[in-house]
C-alpha cells in the first residue's frame, strides 16, 4: 500500500453534479450550512403551543381558553408563534366546544420545543472533503439548500484482457479455451469504487499488439489494468512489454493468492497488472485496485472495515504472505472466524465463501481459539 501511495498520482479533478446524482460520490471540499434549521424555535411534536408561565401555579382551568390568545395549535417542525415558549403533546389535550381541556401540565419551559439551530447550525460542516456521500448526508445537504454538490471527478480506468486462450462470451466454448469473464467483474468493481470503467477487446499473446494497445490506452485513461500475462507461462509477454514502455515499480507481490500482480508507470500513467485466475483477480482488485482508485480520485485511500473474531481452527504459516478466506458467524455471543479452503471448489462455491479475509504475514500462523483481526470487503 505504501508503494501505491507513493506512485499513484492524485488527479485533483473536480466537477459539480446535481444532488440527485451525487450518491456514492466523493466530496471535493468541506460543505457548510448557510443557515440554521430550524430558523427559530419550532414545535417538537403535534400539540398546542402555550406560555409556560400560565402553568407556574399548576394546571389551570383551560375551559375558557381561546385559540390564538392563550394557546395555538402547533405541528411538528412548524415555527412557534413568538408569544409561546412551550408545547403540550396533542395526546394530552381534549377539545371541549370552543375551548380545550389539558390533562397534564408541562414540567419546564421549552418542553417539546426544537430550539433554533438544533438540527443544523449556521456554518456547521455538513460533509467533509474526501467523504463519500450517503443518502443521509444528501438529505442533510438538501435541508441546507444544496441543489448541486462539488465532487472529485471519476477516474477513467481501462481494463485490457490478454491471452490466446480467451474467447468472448456467447456460443460454444472451443476445447482449450476460456470465456473472458474478469472484465465484467473488474469493471463492476471499478464502478463501485467510483471510476469510469471501460474494457478493451481481448489482446492475443502478441507483444507488438499489446504494445500498440497499451500506448493507446495510457493516452486515453488515467489508469490501465491488464488482466493476466505477467506470470511464468511460455506466452506471458506482458512484463517484457511493460519494461520496454515504462518504469516497472513492482514486478510481482509477496502475497498469495494474486502473487502475479505488477505496477508500472508509462508516461506517468499507472498500469496495474492483475492475475488471470478469477479468485486472484478478485482479491487483488479488492485490495490494490480499490486503493489505487481512491488515490487517483481523492488523494487518499480508505481503510477497510476490520473486526476481531475468535479463530475456530489452526491457520499454518506459509512461505509467503497469504490472504486466508474466513467465514464470520456468531456462536454463544462470540464472533467467530472459520478458515475456508477454496481448492477444489467451483467458482460459484468460492464466491459464496470469500466474504472476509484474514491477512497472514509470511511464516506467521494462528492457532484455534486465538483472537484475530479480519478484514471485511466494503463492496460485499
Amino acid at each position: 500500500m505504501a508503494i501505491l501511495e507513493q506512485h499513484i498520482p492524485f488527479l485533483n479533478r473536480m466537477e459539480l453534479v446535481p444532488i440527485w446524482e451525487a450518491d456514492g460520490r466523493t466530496v471535493s471540499e468541506d460543505l457548510s450550512a448557510p443557515y440554521a434549521l430550524p430558523g427559530r424555535d419550532a414545535s417538537g411534536c403535534d400539540g398546542i403551543a402555550v406560555r409556560f408561565a400560565d402553568f407556574a401555579a399548576g394546571l389551570p382551568d383551560t375551559s375558557g381558553w381561546t385559540e390564538g390568545r392563550e394557546f395555538a395549535y402547533s405541528n411538528t417542525g412548524v415555527a412557534l408563534p413568538e408569544e409561546f415558549d412551550t408545547v403540550i403533546p396533542i395526546e394530552e389535550v381534549e377539545k371541549r366546544g370552543k375551548g380545550i381541556s389539558v390533562r397534564t401540565a408541562p414540567e419546564r419551559r421549552g418542553e417539546e420545543v426544537q430550539p433554533a439551530g438544533s438540527q443544523i447550525r449556521t456554518g456547521e460542516i455538513l460533509v467533509h472533503r474526501g467523504e463519500t456521500l450517503t443518502p443521509d448526508a444528501l438529505g442533510n445537504l438538501r435541508a441546507a439548500g444544496f441543489q448541486s454538490v462539488p465532487v472529485f471527478a471519476k477516474p477513467r480506468v481501462l481494463f485490457l484482457p490478454t491471452g490466446d486462450e480467451l474467447v468472448p462470451a456467447g456460443g460454444n466454448v472451443p476445447v482449450g479455451k476460456n470465456v473472458e469473464s474478469n472484465g465484467v467483474m473488474v469493471c463492476a468493481m471499478l464502478k463501485r469504487y467510483g471510476c469510469q470503467a471501460a474494457m478493451g477487446g481481448i489482446i492475443p499473446d502478441d507483444p507488438a499488439e499489446l504494445e500498440t494497445v497499451l500506448l493507446r490506452g495510457v493516452r486515453q485513461a488515467d489508469m490501465v489494468v491488464i488482466g493476466a500475462g505477467s506470470s511464468k507461462g511460455s506466452k506471458d509477454f506482458t512484463m517484457d512489454v511493460l519494461e520496454k514502455l515504462g518504469t516497472v515499480v513492482v514486478q510481482e507481490l509477496g502475497v498469495a493468492p494474486g502473487k502475479h500482480c505488477s505496477l508500472t508507470l508509462i508516461d506517468g500513467i499507472p498500469v496495474l497488472g492483475i492475475p488471470g485466475p478469477p479468485g486472484g483477480a478478485r482479491l487483488i482488485s479488492q485490495y490494490y485496485l480499490q486503493a489505487s482508485a481512491d488515490l487517483l480520485m481523492a488523494g487518499r485511500r480508505r481503510e477497510p472495515m476490520r473486526v476481531s473474531a475468535r479463530l475456530t481452527a489452526d491457520v499454518p504459516g506459509r512461505w509467503i504472505d497469504f490472504m486466508q478466506p474466513v467465514r464470520l458467524f456468531w456462536e454463544d455471543g462470540v464472533l467467530c472466524a472459520e478458515p475456508l479452503t477454496l481448492f477444489g471448489k467451483t467458482r460459484a462455491a468460492s464466491r459464496q465463501s470469500v466474504a472476509q479475509i484474514l491477512y497472514c504475514l509470511k511464516e506467521k500462523g494462528f492457532s484455534a481459539g486465538e483472537t484475530v483481526v479480519v478484514e471485511v470487503p466494503e463492496y460485499l
